[in-house]
C-alpha cells in the first residue's frame, strides 16, 4: 500500500541519509494524510502512480513543505501552495515524502549550500553527487526511493545522472514545466525532467510529469496511444542497433571514460562503430557564446530584485554574481541578440545531423565524480577553465540545441566511480530517445544502485576553490573577458 512504501522510504533514510546528504526536508506526516485520501480514478490516465512515493527537488514549492532553493535568504520558508510539477504529480497519484537537495539557487554542478551538508555519491562518499538535481540522483543511488524530479539548465539532470550511476533525461523545453515559458522557442531553457534507476522507470515519470504548462511554443504530441513508459518498454525489447554518431565536442576527455562511452556507443549501433561527428558539423563556439550569454542575460534578469537588497546581494555566492554581472556588461543586449541568430543556425546544423543519424553519443562529464570539498573544478584532462561553468560544456551544449536528452551509466571506472552518456535526440523525439536508451541499458546489464555507500581511496587531485573568497578571486574579471571574446 502507498502508506507501507512511505514506510519503507522512510526506515531507508534512517539507514543513509547522514552518509550521503540528499534529502534533508522530509513531509512524513504530510505523504501519510495524502495516502489516505487517495482515490484511484475509474480511468486513469498513462503515468498514473497510484500512490508511489515521490522526491521533490528543493527548487520546486510543495504546500507546506519548507522550500529552501539552498539560499539563507529563504532558509526558513514554507511554501504557501505547490508549483506546477508538484501539483501535476499529485494529480497523478504521486506522494510527496520529501525535498532533495540543491546548490544556492541551483547554480553550478555541485550541491552544497549553506543550509545543508554537501550532497555526495554513494559510490565514493568523498565525491561530489553533482548538481544541481545532486540530492535527487544521490537519494536514487542509495536507494531512498524509486521516482524524483530534477530540473535542467546546463546539464543538472545529466551531470549528477552520470556522478550516480542512474538515468536522468532532459526533455526537449515544452514537455514539461520549466524555467520561463513565455520565453521564445530558440532560447537557453531550463526544463523539469524525470530521474529514475532505470529507463523505464524514467519513462513512468515522463508520463506523469508531461503537460505544455502554458509554454508560448510547443512540440507534436506522442501519437494516440503512446506513451514514454511503453517506447522504453519497446526499446528494450529490441533486437536492432540505431544509426549512431559519436563526439566529445572538442573536449578533452579521461581515456578510460571515453573508451567505456566509445565501446556503449558501438553497442547501440548494433556492433557498428559510431561515426565519429565532424568537428565543422556543430559550431560548439557558438554553442558555447549561446549559453554563457544568454544565461547571464536570464541571471541579470531573475535576480535584478534580490540584488538591489543590499543584505541578499551579500549573502549570494560569487559564482552567482559573476553570472548576473555578466549578463549586466553593457555589450549584453547586442550579444544576446547575436546568439539568438546563431540559435537558429544550430538549429539547421540539428536538423542535418538527425537526418544522417538517429542518436549522438557524448560522454555526460569529462571526467568522474570530483572531490566533494571543491566547489567546481578549475582543470580537468589537462585543461583550464576560467569560470565555474567552463567543465560543464558536454552537457550544456545539449541545452543550446535543444535535443531531448538521457544520461544513463555505461560503466566503472577501475576505482568503482561510475561513467555516464548522453543520448541525444532531434527536438520533440524525446519518446525516440528514450526508446533508444533502454535498447542499450539491456546490453549493457549494469547495477542500478549502490545500496552500501562506500568511501574510495583512489586520489582525486581535484584542483578548484574551497572557499567564497577563492570563488570570487577566480571569476575576477571574466565577465570583460568573455564580452572580449565572444563581441
Amino acid at each position: 500500500t502507498p502508506s507501507e512504501l512511505i514506510d519503507v522510504v522512510e526506515r531507508r533514510l534512517a539507514e543513509v541519509e547522514d552518509l550521503v546528504h540528499a534529502t534533508p526536508i522530509t513531509c512524513f506526516d504530510r505523504a501519510r494524510a495524502a495516502a489516505a485520501k487517495l482515490q484511484r480514478p475509474s480511468s486513469p490516465p498513462p503515468g498514473y502512480l497510484y500512490g508511489l512515493p515521490v522526491l521533490i527537488k528543493d527548487s520546486v514549492p510543495v504546500a507546506g513543505v519548507r522550500w529552501t532553493e539552498g539560499s539563507k535568504i529563504f532558509e526558513h520558508r514554507v511554501a504557501k501552495e505547490s508549483g506546477p510539477t508538484a501539483k501535476r504529480l499529485e494529480e497523478m497519484g504521486a506522494i510527496v515524502v520529501g525535498k532533495t537537495n540543491v546548490p544556492e539557487f541551483c547554480a553550478g554542478s555541485q550541491s552544497f549550500n549553506e543550509i545543508f551538508p554537501t550532497t555526495v555519491t554513494p559510490w565514493d562518499l568523498r565525491t561530489t553527487a553533482g548538481g544541481s538535481s545532486g540530492g535527487a540522483a544521490a537519494a536514487l543511488a542509495s536507494c531512498q526511493c524509486w521516482l524524483a524530479t530534477g530540473s535542467d539548465l546546463g546539464g543538472s539532470l545529466r551531470t549528477p545522472a552520470a556522478f550516480c550511476g542512474i538515468v536522468g533525461f532532459r526533455p526537449t523545453p515544452g514537455r514539461a514545466s520549466g524555467g520561463d515559458p513565455s520565453a521564445p522557442r530558440l532560447w537557453v531553457h531550463g526544463t523539469n525532467g524525470p530521474m529514475g534507476r532505470c529507463v523505464r522507470d524514467v519513462g513512468l515519470l515522463m508520463d506523469a510529469m508531461a503537460g505544455n504548462f502554458t509554454w508560448s511554443f510547443d512540440w507534436p504530441p506522442l501519437p494516440a496511444g503512446e506513451t514514454y513508459e511503453a517506447a522504453a518498454l519497446r526499446g528494450a525489447a529490441a533486437t536492432s542497433g540505431w544509426r549512431v554518431a559519436f563526439s566529445t565536442l572538442g573536449c578533452t576527455m579521461r581515456p578510460e571514460l571515453e573508451a567505456l562511452c566509445r565501446t556503449a556507443a558501438k553497442m547501440l549501433g548494433g556492433g557498428v562503430e559510431a561515426k565519429d561527428l565532424p568537428h565543422s558539423a556543430i559550431d560548439l563556439a557558438a554553442v558555447e557564446k549561446a549559453f554563457l550569454i544568454l544565461r547571464g542575460k536570464t541571471f541579470a534578469e531573475t535576480f535584478q530584485q534580490t540584488m538591489a537588497n543590499p543584505l541578499a546581494a551579500e549573502v549570494i555566492k560569487p559564482e552567482i554574481q559573476w553570472n548576473i554581472a555578466l549578463g549586466q556588461q553593457p555589450e549584453a543586449p547586442a550579444l544576446a541578440d547575436a546568439a539568438q541568430q546563431d540559435l537558429s543556425r544550430l538549429q539547421d546544423q540539428v536538423e542535418a545531423l538527425f537526418q544522417q543519424v538517429d542518436i549522438l553519443c557524448v560522454p555526460t562529464t569529462r571526467d568522474a565524480a570530483f572531490d566533494a570539498e571543491v566547489r567546481y573544478p578549475v582543470e580537468q584532462v589537462g585543461e583550464a577553465f576560467s569560470n565555474y561553468l567552463g567543465w560543464m560544456l558536454p552537457t550544456f551544449a545539449g541545452t543550446v540545441l535543444l535535443s531531448p536528452t538521457v544520461s544513463l551509466p555505461v560503466g566503472f571506472l577501475p576505482d568503482g566511480r561510475p561513467v555516464g552518456m548522453q543520448l541525444l535526440g532531434p527536438p520533440g523525439a524525446d519518446a525516440k530517445v528514450l526508446e533508444a536508451a533502454a535498447y542499450l541499458e539491456v546490453l549493457l546489464n549494469l547495477p542500478t544502485a549502490c545500496p552500501e555507500p562506500r568511501r574510495g581511496t583512489v586520489d582525486l587531485g581535484t584542483a578548484g576553490p574551497r572557499t567564497k573568497a577563492e570563488a570570487k578571486s577566480h571569476h575576477e574579471g571574466e565577465e570583460r573577458r568573455i564580452v572580449q571574446r565572444f563581441r
